[in-house]
């Protein structure tokens, strides 16, 4: 599909430091990549007099656009699971209440929560979330068939290592089919895997030359559990394991010190932060200011919907930013801007796939999104960037486009309906809990 987007204010995560960066314009989409963003209008019309045959037009009027939103942790299919456990200690949680439900879920349970996630993530303008789950091919044939772009990490736990062998597999034959959805290996924690596991994760990370999607530092508990049974942070445990020699995304990093930030930074660990399931869950405050002054490269998750208990990106922002600044009691820490490249140029970075998704430029996949700024709470237009951090919610997003192809058109789903999708969610979770 050719598009064209003309008359929006084009914020393209690209603009040198200190210069304005957004500007009034326009861009075209030629197949699945950028052919060109300017603010002139008659590239615009160059575009449309070479494609006048095949192209659609979106007036952009009163609206930005911008990358789509890189959701870089969730559990997807966990959107089945919303509302189930709330108001407990994480240990708790996963062991009481989370893993016994999941003991009863299969492919069907996980394609059909994962539906409801990415239609959930779709409306809200992430275009690319990384996932990590048993069942990961239902996440991956889900994400395909409703256009959004996956990272799907089939996970090794020490009590679903046969499922894990099949899984991966499964996924691994399916990749080359779909032109969105790719594949991390997701060794869950450290205390859910042991030394041979774990081992077993990196071998197959390095065989089919994948990254790693690791669950890391996440509470206190685990923290103290592993300087006990080993004498080292989990950091430092992965570290030695071998782990970071992969390209590596970290979720959480709740509790880290200079040590291990040293090493997150040396090894070009990247962090997934997810501040409001940390919160929920009251695992701590991760020292994000103290990563990016480090030169880690740290983006942002949502966490599954059973512990968030949503997949809404821009909730993620704002408090990444507001939060920061408490924890350092500095108001400059963590600016909008820097907000933004968390959720976009730097989820990129973390799934490397830096100048390829996350920003507006020529030869960049066409993973965009518009929103509408024509709101009361995002009047009067003063400052682009604080509204969309500090105002805008998932429902300001108008219009979504994945690999080139519009996916959402003013508020709708193209790809899913809707109300099959919440409803057909709604029948597996009332079966599921009077099993």
């Amino acid at each position: 599909m050719n598009i064209l987007i003309k008359n929006g204010i084009i914020l393209p995560m690209n603009a040198p430091k200190g210069e304005q960066p957004y500007f009034c314009g326009c861009l075209g989409v030629e197949n699945n990549k950028i052919a060109f963003v300017s603010s002139s209008s008659q590239e615009a019309d160059k575009f449309l007099a070479l494609h006048k045959d095949d192209c659609t037009v979106i007036d952009a009027a009163g609206k930005v656009v911008m990358p789509g939103l890189i959701n870089t942790h969730t559990h997807v299919a966990m959107a089945l699971l919303r509302g189930i456990s709330d108001d407990v200690p994480l240990m708790e949680w996963l062991q009481e209440h989370i893993w016994p439900i999941e003991g009863k879920m299969g492919y069907q349970e996980v394609f059909d929560g994962a539906r409801l996630g990415i239609l959930e993530m779709l409306m809200g303008g992430t275009t690319t979330f990384v996932d990590m789950y048993p069942y990961e091919e239902a996440v991956a044939h889900a994400a395909d068939l409703a256009g959004i772009r996956a990272v799907v990490s089939p996970c090794p736990m020490d009590f679903r290592m046969e499922h894990f062998e099949t899984d991966w597999r499964k996924v691994n034959e399916f990749i080359p089919q779909s032109q969105v959805v790719t594949m991390m290996m997701g060794p869950h924690a450290i205390y859910t895997l042991s030394d041979k596991n774990l081992e077993r994760s990196i071998s197959l990370s390095h065989e089919l030359g994948v990254g790693s999607h690791v669950h890391l530092a996440e509470t206190e508990t685990e923290d103290r559990d592993a300087r006990a049974k080993y004498g080292m942070s989990p950091t430092e445990y992965f570290q030695k394991a071998g782990l970071f020699g992969t390209h590596t995304l970290a979720a959480h990093c709740v509790m880290v010190d200079d040590r291990d930030i040293e090493i997150l930074a040396a090894n070009k660990v990247s962090v997934a932060h997810n501040p409001q399931s940390n919160m929920k869950l009251a695992s701590g405050i991760a020292p994000v200011k103290k990563m990016l002054d480090a030169g880690v490269n740290v983006s942002l998750g949502t966490d599954g919907a059973s512990s968030n208990n949503d997949l809404d990106m821009w909730e993620e922002m704002r408090t990444a930013s507001l939060l920061q600044k408490v924890a350092t009691m500095n108001p400059c820490a963590i600016p909008a801007y820097t907000a933004l490249e968390m959720a976009t140029v730097n989820g990129a970075k973390a799934i490397g796939r830096e100048g390829e998704l996350g920003i507006l430029t020529p030869g960049a996949f066409a993973d965009i999104i518009l929103v509408d700024l024509e709101k009361a709470h995002l009047y009067p237009h003063t400052n682009i960037i604080s509204e969309l951090v500090y105002s805008a919610h998932a429902q300001d997003v108008e219009t979504v486009i994945v690999n080139g192809r519009i996916v959402v058109e003013n508020r709708k789903c193209l790809t899913m309906n809707a109300q099959e999708v919440c409803s057909t969610a709604q029948k597996h979770i009332d079966e599921l809990l009077n099993k």
